[in-house]
């Protein structure tokens, strides 16, 4: 059996390997604004590329969420390692459908890697499981998309899409250190245990409550490069919008994985839904504080209701089943967002964007109430107690 110190070791393996699994959609404005350098890409399309990318991840989560005890023990790092092909060949293709097939494949892998770490690290103590995980993601999100532009100007734009090839490579390494052996394939007798899921009403609402906040975040995250490039922010101001506004993300994770919650959980997804809208409020204003604030109301409305939701969910439902499917719920909403952001973009420009994201978030917020109703009546014993 290992030791204690081995094991927080390999929890900490597995935290890194999880926040290097979401890393993407925390730099994609400035991702998608060096992709379209270096490719030529049409901005327009940049909530396709996303979307694919998602749609993988999505994949991906879904194939782990349900097959995860007949595939090897070894699919997690071999899955980093598809991530670190994909991820290279994001450099030198060019052409649009190539590229959206390079991204789908990259999502795919990187799902993967995802859904296996998230589920292992929330097993325990989830709400906190959820803050290390975002949390570390912050800071890695701050690092790179403060760095990505300079690498850029010095190496080009595709020197900088290389060097992002580093993330997976170190999520493989990361999964393969020898003190982290992985979660056994469970037996067939535990997975007809499993196969039905003892969730609560309150757990499933919260769940999907996580979903809807973060397909209303992607809507507006993916298209946030593109509506810095229309009103006139430079790539270095959208660089460092995003690497401040990740900090203070970061700092938000910190206070979110409380215990013991302050804010009641309705009225934190009212107040993290109006943070999301920000930068469609802001943006058309083309002042650059009024910009730089809106990305940082972005990350913590977004950092504050994603770790509180997904971390309740999580501890509401219970069994490794639903605690894989509570993980899904990101990719789930992650390809959500941006293909419904660019459909509505496309029917009725950005006034429909906007429309769809507070719908969006209106249902979230009428799933958190269900939740906290249910929990607060004890209609059922395994309902989540949420903060009064």
């Amino acid at each position: 059996m290992k030791t204690g110190q081995t094991r927080a070791f390999a929890g900490v393996a597995t935290i890194g390997a999880a926040a290097i699994g979401c890393l993407q959609p925390g730099i994609d404005p400035v991702f998608l604004t060096i992709l379209s350098a270096a490719h030529g890409l049409n901005p327009d399309r940049h909530g396709w590329i996303v979307g694919v990318t998602q749609g993988g991840m999505a994949l991906g989560a879904l194939v782990i969420w349900r097959y995860r005890s007949e595939l090897p023990r070894s699919i997690a790092p071999i899955a980093a390692c598809a991530a670190l092909l994909w991820a290279l060949l994001t450099a030198s293709v060019s052409a649009f459908a190539s590229l959206l097939l390079v991204r789908a494949a990259f999502g795919l892998a990187i799902g993967i890697v995802y859904t296996i770490c998230m589920s292992e690290v929330a097993a325990h103590r989830p709400v906190a499981a959820y803050g290390a995980v975002f949390l570390t993601q912050l800071m890695l999100s701050t690092v790179v998309a403060s760095a990505l532009p300079y690498l850029s100007d010095i190496a080009g734009p595709q020197g900088a899409l290389l060097a992002l090839a580093t993330a997976p490579l170190l999520a493989a390494a990361l999964l393969l250190l020898p003190e982290r052996d992985g979660p056994i394939p469970a037996s067939a007798s535990h997975r007809m245990a499993v196969a039905r899921t003892s969730a609560s009403p309150a757990a499933w609402a919260l769940a999907l409550a996580t979903c809807a906040f973060i397909c209303a975040t992607m809507m507006v995250w993916s298209f946030t490069g593109a509506l810095a490039m229309q009103y006139g922010f430079d790539e270095d101001m959208i660089g460092f919008a995003v690497a401040l506004g990740s900090v203070v993300g970061a700092v938000t994770a910190l206070v979110v994985m409380r215990e013991t919650p302050v804010v009641p959980l309705p009225l934190t997804g009212l107040l993290s839904g109006a943070c999301l809208l920000s930068p469609l409020i802001f943006a058309p204003l083309r002042i650059d504080w009024l910009f730089v604030g809106a990305i940082i109301l972005l990350n913590i409305g977004s950092t504050a209701i994603i770790i509180r939701a997904s971390g309740l969910a999580t501890a509401a439902g219970g069994d490794p089943l639903f605690r894989r499917f509570v993980a899904c719920t990101h990719p789930l909403g992650m390809i959500a967002g941006p293909v419904l952001g660019a459909l509505l973009t496309q029917i009725s420009g950005s006034a429909a964007l906007e429309g769809g994201a507070l719908a969006t978030l209106a249902c979230g917020s009428g799933l958190l109430l269900f939740a906290h109703k249910e929990a607060q009546g004890g209609k059922r014993p395994g309902a989540v107690v949420t903060a009064p």
